[in-house]
């Protein structure tokens, strides 16, 4: 698939998962380094309100210390980690290249987004891999392009 295709699979599953119910709030897919990489919400965020982009990278990193964490116990690798708030529950769960945040109302029902997380999970993964390689090989070209030989000017 084309990168504008991955991005648009990317977005309906989001869109999908923002929908399924009631109470989910903020739908975030980020990169392994922290960087928010797409996003859905139901709800425009408030100058007062963390960014959605802190959203996922938070959730990202207390995904990768919970792993560390489960490593140490000899638990193995971390599925999905549930963290509740006083007002809402954040889901998080490793998908390949990435962390898939959800962010969502006390009220939810928790067996259905764990459900909705274990459906969607595998098509995020294969898409997003797909989505970052294309990304990275871009990158690479723009890279060879910028520095090469025969653009070099001599004194």
């Amino acid at each position: 698939m084309s990168f504008i295709e991955d991005e648009k699979i990317l977005k309906q599953i989001l869109n999908s998962i923002i929908n399924s119910t009631a109470g989910v709030k903020y739908a975030i897919i980020i990169d392994n380094s922290g960087i928010s990489v797409l996003s859905q919400s139901k709800f425009r965020i408030n100058k007062d309100e963390a960014s959605v982009e802190k959203i996922g990278a938070i959730g990202g990193a207390v995904l990768m210390a919970g792993e560390e964490q489960g490593q140490i116990l000899g638990y193995g690798n971390i599925h999905l980690q549930i963290t509740e708030y006083e007002r809402g529950i954040l889901f998080s769960m490793k998908i390949g290249k990435g962390t898939l945040c959800i962010a969502t109302d006390l009220n939810v029902n928790i067996g259905f987004i764990r459900a909705i997380i274990k459906k969607w999970g595998p098509k995020l993964e294969k898409v997003l891999n797909s989505y970052l390689e294309v990304d990275q090989e871009l990158i690479k070209e723009e890279l060879k392009g910028l520095f090469n030989s025969s653009d070099t000017i001599t004194f």
